[in-house]
């Protein structure tokens, strides 16, 4: 082989051929490929969770949604179909993280069952800091939104939680209620983590520890208060 001829070899081994990529179909100016329309979706979401934390419903605008993401209040619009159907798909969101909390909760002994609860939460709002905002917000400020609401979001949540105290309740006291011991314990686990950072601020101390001895007495107060036994300050019935 001549040199020329080794030359074009080596050549053609080390340049690979390039194609001529084929041309996409042209779009209409101004349209936008499903693509791009479902990253704009993920986007609206994403920054609508962080604004309806922050602000709640009620403070939240699509002027502020297009602001943020740079975009037209009619896009806005075009892809949410309105503000409170926005709303509903965050919360949709979160109900859907919320059910993964639930799963494979099942214990025979009711304050271990309450417990797992309890950490899950913690460890979901540690996770979903904009979800437990929005969650504490919701609950809050739905009162006032009550006539406009077609449909519960969180039922099924609400729902598969009282599973889990109705169990635990059935073992203790008959004084307690299913509902108040839910309501108790999401309140308590909301508050705990909303009020955290400024207790932080004030007081002192390390985020982790504080979170492990909430817990902790959270478990202590559970077992007192599912202990089947009557209370001391409760007299029994004097015998004729």
């Amino acid at each position: 082989m001549s040199i020329l001829h080794l030359d074009t070899a080596v050549h053609e081994v080390s340049t690979p051929k390039v194609s001529t990529p084929k041309e996409s179909p042209k779009r209409a100016p101004g349209r936008r490929s499903a693509k791009e329309s479902r990253l704009t979706q993920d986007r609206l979401l994403v920054e609508a969770e962080k604004l309806f934390a922050m602000y709640g419903y009620a403070g939240t605008s699509v002027r502020d949604l297009s602001a943020v993401l740079g975009i037209a209040g009619s896009s806005v619009l075009h892809h949410a179909g309105s503000k409170r159907k926005l709303y509903a798909a965050v919360l949709q969101r979160i109900s859907d993280s919320l059910n993964i909390v639930l799963q494979h909760i099942d214990d025979k002994e009711p304050t271990v069952m309450l417990r797992k609860f309890v950490e899950r939460l913690m460890l979901w709002s540690e996770l979903h800091p904009d979800y437990s905002q929005i969650l504490c917000r919701e609950l809050m400020e739905n009162p006032r939104r009550l006539s406009e609401i077609h449909h519960w979001h969180l039922a099924e949540f609400l729902e598969r939680s009282l599973e889990i105290t109705s169990k635990a309740a059935a073992h203790g006291s008959p004084r307690i209620s299913q509902d108040m011991l839910l309501l108790s314990l999401l309140g308590s686990v909301i508050y705990f983590n909303l009020a955290l950072p400024t207790f932080i601020a004030v007081r002192g101390g390390e985020a982790r520890e504080l979170k492990r001895q909430f817990v902790d007495t959270l478990d202590e107060m559970l077992r007192s208060a599912l202990d089947s036994k009557p209370s001391a300050a409760i007299k029994a019935p004097r015998r004729a």
